[in-house]
């Protein structure tokens, strides 16, 4: 059949068949560049999700800890995983003072409260050690107070004091 045809035929007949096989190879190409956009925008957003959804998971327990008499944030677990936070964030070295005290208020919760006091320590290692208990919930805590001074006028190094409460609910027994 294609010797039948003459030369300007032929060559109308090959661009014919190049330009299809070129558009269903574009038409392909295209298409796999699409699924591979999708798979990873679709990654992006499991991974968002994922941690959001162990932030949800953090609020939920520490929210049912104080529901429910939330015995897990006694002192000494509050002073381990500050120490943890502190260590982290090379922290421990700089406290110059660390006291709790226990409060009952309104004959159902117990409050705990750790007041540490830091020398010389940068404020963007205070800012993350907050972020940790706030946001992070790396501690069932908030924090209650952050004041700091700059002691030396040409350095940028504070003193800063930090109080740290924790809330639980007392039980029927107390």
């Amino acid at each position: 059949m294609f010797d039948r045809l003459n030369d300007r035929e032929r060559v109308l007949v090959i661009g014919l068949i190049s330009f299809v096989s070129l558009l269903g190879i574009y038409t392909i190409v295209t298409l796999l560049s699409d699924l591979r956009n999708n798979l990873s925008e679709e990654i992006f957003e499991t991974r968002s999700q994922a941690g959001e959804l162990d932030r949800v998971i953090r609020e939920y327990n520490y929210l049912r800890g104080l529901q429910s008499g939330g015995s897990e944030e006694d002192v000494s677990v509050m002073y381990s995983k500050l120490d943890q936070i502190l260590v982290r964030y090379n922290l421990k070295d700089k406290v110059q003072t660390m006291k709790d005290t226990s409060n009952v208020i309104q004959k159902d919760y117990n409050k705990i409260t750790i007041d540490v006091s830091f020398r010389s320590v940068l404020l963007q290692d205070i800012i993350k050690l907050v972020y940790d208990i706030e946001k992070n919930k790396q501690i069932q805590a908030k924090v209650d107070l952050l004041s700091f001074r700059k002691p030396f006028a040409e350095k940028e190094i504070y003193d800063v004091n930090l109080k740290v409460s924790s809330y639980s609910r007392l039980s029927k027994g107390k």
